[in-house]
């Protein structure tokens, strides 16, 4: 009995290498700034649940951390291969040597802006004056962009502008309740919101609100070394946003899997409207952007950020567009089979 179970296994192996099954999986760690999965990294769920990571030969762990800070000090130090987080982090530690290219383009807004209640009066920064904006803490990047919003509009800009809210059910009760008449917070945190039902009107920066800023960072002492498999994983997060694009639903039910929690409703049909909510807040899943220009920089507009940013004493060296972030190893993703894709999404159980 031994014996024949031991043939057996060995023609499984014989069949496995026969039709080229039986490879070996390169190893990637990505580090990203949320401490669990996220509605922000849909689309890493779906290239490794549609298998589009396994299409590269590539065996991918997201890991999670206490924000972007965490994210970008463990990836620059070697902790990870690869780092997806907000660039502010890394123009802090641009000044104490950290060094590495954004290799990916996340967004095509920035992740920072305000908002107020869909009823408030206010309908632009201007209108914002004496009032008190609520930040999810003092430290957040969210500050940046609301300090230098109130100031491009000519408002005062101060510390006693900003009150600590955090997010979630305590940044909604301190809007409902007055204590705060704007938040300036994240595109994570308001879709969190945007899920539960809230609906809000948004105010972005006049000059960086639709720069993208945040991406897939690899630190200058990686780069040689995870290049090519950063190409494959750019690849497949290209696959990711065709497949998103085609059926979302899809996509928002592989989310669950990643975070069940975050699957709320008392009916499947609830549960869908409500995810469906915040998936097409976060992934702008009407984006139109071709396919070939998915996950690129615009360096001209990246200049503009950071003209901003050395505005607001984030950015204290001297840093161009072309050292923040590189299209290389997007010219190397080469074309894809877009058809293919969008037909595994439109089949997919």
């Amino acid at each position: 009995m031994l014996r024949r179970h031991l043939v057996k296994a060995a023609s499984a192996i014989a069949l496995l290498a026969s039709t080229g099954l039986a490879q070996a999986f390169e190893k990637v760690v990505i580090q990203n700034g949320s401490p669990v999965p996220a509605a922000a990294y849909v689309d890493y769920y779906v290239a490794q649940e549609a298998g589009f990571f396994a299409e590269e030969g590539l065996d991918v762990a997201v890991r999670y951390a206490q924000g972007a800070p965490q994210a970008a000090q463990i990836t620059a130090s070697g902790g990870a291969d690869l780092g997806q987080f907000a660039f502010e982090p890394y123009l802090y530690g641009y000044a104490q040597g950290m060094r590495g290219k954004f290799i990916f383009n996340y967004s095509n807004h920035n992740i920072f802006f305000m908002a107020v209640p869909v009823d408030s009066p206010a309908r632009s920064v201007a209108d914002l004056a004496g009032k008190t904006i609520g930040v999810s803490n003092m430290g957040s990047g969210s500050l940046i962009v609301a300090r230098s919003m109130l100031r491009a509009a000519g408002l005062k800009s101060d510390p006693s502008v900003f009150l600590p809210v955090g997010v979630g059910d305590s940044a909604l009760q301190a809007l409902k309740s007055g204590k705060v008449q704007a938040l300036s917070l994240w595109d994570g945190g308001y879709a969190a919101l945007e899920r539960a039902g809230v609906k809000l009107r948004y105010l972005h920066h006049p000059r960086i609100g639709f720069i993208g800023s945040d991406g897939l960072f690899v630190a200058d002492s990686a780069y040689d070394r995870v290049k090519d498999r950063a190409v494959g994983i750019l690849r497949a997060l290209v696959k990711a946003r065709i497949f998103m694009r085609e059926n979302p639903e899809a996509a928002l039910r592989i989310y669950w899997k990643a975070n069940p929690a975050s699957r709320q409703g008392a009916t499947d049909a609830d549960a869908l409207r409500t995810g469906m909510a915040e998936l097409s807040f976060m992934m702008n899943l009407g984006d139109e952007t071709p396919i070939d220009q998915i996950g690129r920089f615009d360096l001209d507009k990246l200049t503009n950020y950071l003209a901003v940013m050395k505005e607001e004493g984030v950015l204290t060296s001297d840093l161009s567009a072309k050292a923040l972030a590189t299209n290389e190893l997007m010219d190397r993703v080469g074309p894809i089979d877009a058809q293919a894709v969008r037909a595994k999404a439109r089949g997919w159980k």
